[in-house]
């Protein structure tokens, strides 16, 4: 397992659901307006507007994406729209500022959200500074995770090595791509079934995971 961790100068953090546990309603709020925005935007009712949210998001990764597919929507419109919500239960963490920055190398938040609202979590979170940069669905053109061309954008962008990154996401689909370029993965959930083979470590907690790579890299 050391050896996972041996020379990595790079570690990617999705957002939502990752760095914070889901359990604290954030991306609830962001279904909701989803639906409302999908309801509104195509003039369809809010079981509809699910339905349909709910298909986009399984075949691309982003419901975004479908609706700029087949209904022209306005990406910056959607964003803002969705990105809308309540940020109070999410407070500070110097236990997750801390283990992040102590991590050896650069570190990168690779959300489907834009910057402003990456830069909100973060700043509720107590945890803005740790990180290199955000890699926003703006600087991938918009091409969503779990899809090859965000991930390769991304790569390009910062000149990364795939060997020496550690890629951290609550959702298993996402890390697929990032596997199979030999990037070392980490699922952060509290599913306890198998886990798939392009999985290399699950953890309940991001904090969890935090505290095994460090007791890795002191030993």
């Amino acid at each position: 397992m050391t050896s996972k961790f041996d020379n990595k100068t790079t570690w990617l953090f999705d957002l939502d659901n990752t760095l914070y546990s889901p359990d604290l309603g954030i991306f609830k709020q962001i279904d909701v307006k989803m639906k409302r925005f999908i309801s509104k935007e195509l003039k369809v009712s809010e079981k509809q507007a699910f339905q349909i949210q709910k298909k986009f998001y399984k075949n691309y990764g982003t419901t975004l994406y479908g609706l700029m597919k087949y209904h022209n929507t306005d990406p910056e419109e959607f964003l803002k729209f969705v990105h809308n919500i309540d940020f109070t239960n999410l407070k500070k963490c110097e236990d997750l500022r801390k283990k992040i920055k102590n991590l050896p190398g650069k570190k990168f938040i690779y959300t489907n959200g834009n910057y402003e609202y990456a830069k909100k979590i973060l700043n509720s979170l107590g945890i803005t500074n740790v990180f290199s940069d955000i890699f926003d669905i703006r600087k991938a053109n918009f091409f969503p995770k779990p899809m090859k061309t965000s991930l390769n954008k991304l790569i390009k962008n910062y000149n990364l090595v795939p060997k020496e990154i550690v890629y951290f996401d609550d959702l298993d689909k996402n890390l697929k791509s990032a596997f199979l370029k030999g990037i070392t993965t980490i699922h952060i959930s509290k599913d306890n079934s198998k886990k798939s083979s392009y999985i290399d470590f699950r953890f309940r907690t991001i904090i969890n995971a935090l505290d095994m790579i460090r007791n890795k890299l002191e030993h």
